[in-house]
């Protein structure tokens, strides 16, 4: 009988976790294929005061940030949650526009891109901050297809995670279709993705900024005023490699929606370790501007795993 009960209740959990996820993917999709950008940016906006709406790791990544950073800003909450439901609602918007929405509403700021002409493939470096997509095509219309290192969903998700599961998979394929090339999944990726840029002269993109793993290779930088580490097989590969490096971030504004993107580079010449900290620098200036667009704070203690928390 007990365990009767707890199989009922796991299944009910289950599919309240299923129900939230897909209703709130409804939502965001109602509000952006129904309004123009503005004003669905706005009801984008309104529904972060809700709890539904705020995730499963807002308490988490409302915390971490707190514990890391040493204090939030007063609108920290809802902020992170309208990160999250922007890069939900940019899954649509790029089936709804093209070009012309890019246009007017992505500026960008930094070093100049170079041509493709210009340089050999270059390996660009992203965070999981902000929200992304609106990137991938500015790349592959200024002539960089562009194959996204990733860690694929799994083939069937947990009873609870399956809707999750499902948009993940869709959310791979729309990135392909954006940038213009096969993603590259994860597992003997390093070797794909030098022969990509090596033997093919073909641009490739990782983000760096995922928690350790146990045994995993690392590279020591400073980060949130803290000794961290970063994993080390790309960097470790760009570097030995004298691939060239741009590294970018982009986030909306969160006052009017419109997309703001950073480019740092070509970088060239450094060792492995040197490199790691560019990069560090480059999100740690992000951070500092705007915290709560990184979606990585549930888990920002895999960073640290040997100064732990200071």
């Amino acid at each position: 009988m007990l365990e009767r009960e707890v199989r009922l209740s796991i299944s009910w959990s289950g599919l309240g976790r299923e129900f939230k996820a897909a209703l709130e993917v409804v939502c965001v999709a109602i509000l952006v294929f129904l309004l123009p950008w503005p004003l669905a940016f706005r009801g984008l906006r309104f529904i972060t005061r809700y709890s539904l709406f705020q995730g499963r790791e807002q308490e988490s990544a409302l915390g971490s940030l707190v514990m890391w950073r040493g204090a939030s800003g007063p609108h920290s909450e809802r902020l992170i949650a309208l990160h999250r439901l922007t890069d939900i609602a940019d899954f649509f918007l790029t089936l709804k526009y093209g070009r012309s929405w890019m246009k007017r509403y992505l500026h960008v700021s930094g070093d100049a891109l170079p041509a493709p002409s210009e340089l050999p493939a270059p390996m660009l470096v992203t965070f999981h901050y902000g929200q992304g997509f609106w990137a991938l095509r500015f790349f592959r219309d200024h002539g960089y297809p562009i194959a996204w290192l990733h860690a694929p969903p799994p083939k069937v998700a947990p009873w609870g995670e399956r809707f999750v599961g499902w948009m993940g998979h869709r959310r791979i394929a729309q990135v392909a279709r954006l940038s213009g090339a096969p993603t590259i999944a994860v597992g003997g990726s390093i070797e794909r993705m030098r022969r990509r840029l090596l033997a093919e002269g073909r641009a490739v993109m990782v983000m760096p900024d995922a928690p350790l793993q146990p045994g995993q290779s690392s590279l020591p930088v400073r980060l949130l005023g803290r000794d961290a580490r970063l994993p080390a097989g790309a960097i470790g590969m760009a570097s030995e490699a004298g691939v060239p490096v741009l590294i970018y971030t982009i986030m909306i504004d969160p006052r009017d929606g419109h997309r703001h993107m950073r480019l740092e580079g070509p970088v060239m010449g450094l060792d492995a370790q040197t490199l790691a900290q560019r990069l560090a620098d480059h999100l740690q200036v992000a951070l500092d501007s705007h915290p709560e667009a990184w979606h990585v704070w549930p888990w920002v203690s895999g960073f640290f795993p040997e100064s732990g928390r200071q």
